[in-house]
C-alpha cells in the first residue's frame, strides 16, 4: 500500500505523518540504515502511524474535521510550550513527523501493537505434546518506547510522562 501523506488539510485516505525520505534522513542522522525498499519503509511508517493512532486520546486538541480526516492530526486546540498562540490547525507538528521516524525505526525490530492472550507458553514438551501456559492475568506487555514518547511529550495532555507497559485485555 502506498503512503498517502497527511499535510493539515487533511487528506483523504492519509495513512502517514511522515515521507519515506523523512524517515530514511532521521535514521540516518542517528546512524541507522533503513530498508533501500521503498515498499518496506512505507509498512515501517504505516505501523508507526498506526502507534500515534493509538494515542488519540491523550493528545491535545481535538480533530478540526472529526468526520472527515482519516487520521487525528491535524488538531485544534492545541498550545505548545505553555504558549497562548494555538498551533496552526492547518498544520502538522514537526515532533509528531518526528516520532513517527523514530517509531518506524523501532518497529525494524519490536512490534509497536502486540496482540495476545498475555497468557505465554512456559514450558513445551515434544514426546507425547505437553504445553504449559503462564497463568496470565489477560494483559500483554507492550514496548517501552521512550524515545518516542519524549518526543511525543509536548503533543500530549499531562507533558507525556506517563509511560504505558500493559494493558488488560
Amino acid at each position: 500500500m502506498a503512503l498517502v501523506i497527511e499535510d493539515g488539510t487533511p487528506v483523504p485516505g492519509a495513512n502517514s505523518y511522515a515521507t519515506v525520505a523523512q524517515a530514511r534522513d532521521y535514521a540516518s542522522a542517528r546512524g541507522v540504515t533503513l530498508s533501500a525498499d521503498d515498499p518496506t519503509v512505507e509498512a515501517l511508517l504505516i505501523e508507526a502511524c498506526d502507534y500515534l493512532e493509538s494515542l488519540e486520546s491523550r493528545f491535545k486538541g481535538s480533530r478540526t474535521s472529526p468526520d472527515s480526516q482519516d487520521l487525528a492530526w491535524p488538531r485544534t486546540g492545541v498550545y505548545l510550550y505553555g504558549s497562548k498562540t494555538m498551533f496552526a490547525i492547518d498544520d502538522i507538528p514537526a515532533l509528531l513527523i518526528k516520532a513517527q521516524c523514530q517509531l518506524a525505526m523501532d518497529a525494524v525490530d519490536i512490534d509497536l501493537l502486540p496482540t495476545g492472550s498475555g497468557k505465554e507458553v512456559v514450558k513445551e514438551k515434544v514426546d507425547v505434546i505437553e504445553v504449559e501456559y503462564s497463568k496470565g492475568q489477560g494483559s500483554v506487555a507492550l514496548p517501552e518506547l521512550n524515545a518516542a514518547m519524549a518526543i511525543l511529550g509536548p503533543l500530549l495532555n499531562g507533558g507525556g510522562g506517563m509511560r504505558l507497559t500493559t494493558y488488560r485485555i
